[in-house]
């Protein structure tokens, strides 16, 4: 087969492996059949008979595939392959191999089951040619699949970055709007108080109004917003009625639960389950020109006003509500749609966590109700209790964010049965991979959450190194001195720069660069890496430590010089240096300038010297 049949037979392949979990599946299940192959093989010919196979087979991929790259990969990954099976063959049975060969079999079919996706074998085993067609496909599988890793839609980089989940859109069309208008008559005929906010369930809703909040829910505008956020052949879009709601906003907040609006807050407590959205959908029935709903995080906002629609993760996303100096002249009177959001391989607890949310959302419906005109001392003691609880909530996800604190406790609890250093080796290295991924998209980032857990999961890193420093402690004047200089000088550089700056904050959009000159750019080049592999060095320097934890700091090395190699090769810059011109970021980030960099300012030695600290 020539070039032409395999890019062919790659390009239908790609469109039954879209997925990154299908696509990271079958990297686990594909080697362990050829595995299973192999040791079959190994067992049953002489030595020269095996390596004459794999070589043949090698080598009749370098002509029938006709793309080095894609032949240098798939001989790597046979020669690895081989390694395994010569290690495995002297111990596995016969039994051991159609075991293995089974369950990557099984696996494979499980892969596609739970991502929705079908199997390329399902577009061919119906023709009168298909055992010539399976025998093709077996013998393209390995370059299908590291074909496939290069093409899938989304990179597995996507895992471990924060997105950014706020969505918006705008409700325009003639029947969308006469269905808000249908809204704003049902209130303005109700006349709720003005000094209070007022609530309509939408499940105790009839007639028009009925009607009218059902299309909104459901109209065309809403399903795109979410559909360009999440893919709709990955993921399920299924509304929460229950959950929804009308609300007419007070005139006033006085120390009432209406004050929890206008504190930073998240709505939900089930920011624990991965992967799973609750998304509440704030849509402006009417004209609004005096508060604006804003997401620190995220650090984006402004007034939701006739027609407007932002949506955002109810358990995960801080926001907040404040006023402007214009005021209304109507009611604010806004639509709270829910939905809940899961890829469909994850059904069972995407709902779940839709159900989690719509008990928790009627418990604090009602203890809202109770508390926005408190009564008495009880009263006003549970007024007191919604505003401080909603303060703590806001601080754990803003500061640490309660599924980095539970998959740090899982992963401690873990380590207890499975080995001593578990615990640092599953979290010493996190950030280093949320650096990487996050500077490999660029792509719609919640810059806040990011900071947020890289601070979270270096913190731990750094608390290992210094545990372990001096749970072994010997007097080393040398190691001190490094440790004391090198993160001394790391910190000042962060300082000059700027904590946003340090993390990413120009590369993702959301500043301007700060081209810093002074100490201690003008002392040391490079100075936030100089000095943090100085204090890197500084623990490794002591004899204890080095010997028992002999490879820790070479892995933190290696990670942090893996991520300053790909800003290196990736340079965002590079068009820039000493163009003394203004330009995009980032083509994949937001569309933030960048400050003229002249040729001789000390642009170019800042950038290098920003790569974060390890």
């Amino acid at each position: 087969m020539g070039m032409e049949s395999f890019q062919d037979l790659a390009v239908r392949f790609r469109g039954y492996h879209t997925n990154s979990l299908n696509v990271a599946l079958h990297m686990v299940t594909t080697p362990m059949g050829i595995v299973a192959a192999l040791v079959l093989l190994h067992q049953r010919v002489s030595c020269n008979a095996f390596a004459g196979v794999v070589a043949a087979y090698v080598l009749s991929l370098g002509v029938t595939l006709n793309s080095t790259g894609l032949w240098a990969a798939t001989t790597a990954w046979v020669a690895g392959l081989v390694s395994v099976a010569l290690l495995l063959s002297p111990s596995f049975e016969l039994y051991d191999s159609l075991k293995l060969m089974a369950a990557a079999a099984i696996g494979q079919e499980l892969s596609h089951l739970i991502t929705g996706e079908k199997t390329f074998a399902s577009t061919y085993m119906t023709k009168l040619s298909w055992p010539a067609l399976l025998l093709e496909h077996t013998y393209y599988l390995l370059p299908l699949c590291l074909d496939a890793l290069v093409h899938m839609k989304e990179s597995f980089a996507s895992w471990v970055v924060a997105h950014d989940y706020v969505v918006r859109t705008k409700l325009v069309n003639t029947e969308d709007r006469a269905a808000l208008k249908d809204v704003y008559d049902f209130v303005t005929a109700a006349d709720p108080a003005r000094d209070c906010t007022a609530h309509w369930w939408y499940e105790r809703l009839d007639g028009k109004c009925h009607a009218a909040f059902s299309h909104v829910m459901q109209c065309a505008p809403v399903m795109k917003m979410f559909t360009d956020r999440f893919r709709s052949d990955c993921f399920a879009i299924t509304p929460i009625p229950s959950m929804n709601e009308i609300y007419v906003a007070s005139s006033h907040h006085n120390n009432n639960s209406d004050t929890v609006f206008y504190t930073q807050h998240c709505d939900g407590p089930w920011s624990v389950y991965p992967f799973c959205f609750v998304y509440r959908c704030m849509c402006a029935v009417n004209e609004n020109v005096q508060v604006e709903t804003n997401f620190p995080q995220q650090r984006s906002g402004g007034g939701l006003s006739d027609g407007d629609v932002a949506g955002f993760d109810y358990n995960r996303e801080i926001h907040i509500i404040s006023d402007l100096p214009t005021k209304n002249t109507d009611r604010r009177i806004t639509l709270k749609l829910h939905y809940v959001i899961y890829p469909k391989c994850f059904g069972p607890l995407g709902r779940l966590v839709g159900s989690l949310a719509t008990w928790y959302n009627t418990a604090a419906r009602h203890l809202f109700l109770a508390t926005i005109k408190p009564k008495g001392l009880l009263g006003s003691f549970m007024a007191w209790n919604v505003i401080f609880w909603t303060k703590r909530v806001r601080e754990l996800e803003m500061y640490a964010g309660l599924n980095n604190v539970v998959v740090a406790a899982a992963l401690f609890a873990v380590g207890r049965y499975v080995h001593p250093l578990f615990f640092m080796a599953a979290t010493s290295f996190n950030h280093y991979c949320m650096y990487i991924a996050t500077y490999h998209l660029r792509d719609r980032i919640n810059f806040g959450t990011f900071k947020r857990n890289v601070i979270f999961f270096k913190t731990i890193a750094l608390t290992h190194l210094c545990w372990n420093y001096l749970a072994n402690w010997e007097y080393d004047p040398v190691s001190m001195a490094m440790l004391a200089v090198g993160y001394g000088l790391s910190t000042a550089a962060t300082a000059a720069l700027g904590i946003d700056q340090t993390y990413f904050g120009v590369e993702l959009g959301v500043m301007k660069p700060n081209f810093v000159s002074g100490f201690p750019y003008n002392c040391v080049p490079h100075p936030m890496i100089i000095g943090s592999m100085v204090g890197l060095m500084g623990f490794h320097k002591m004899a204890s430590f080095r010997a028992e934890l002999p490879f820790l700091v070479p892995m933190h090395c290696a990670m942090y010089l893996t991520h300053m190699i790909q800003e290196q090769v990736s340079d965002i810059y590079k068009n820039n240096w000493g163009a003394g011109e203004t330009g995009a970021v980032s083509g994949k980030a937001a569309a933030a300038e960048v400050a003229e960099a002249p040729a001789a300012s000390p642009a170019r030695a800042t950038r290098g010297s920003k790569t974060k600290a390890a």
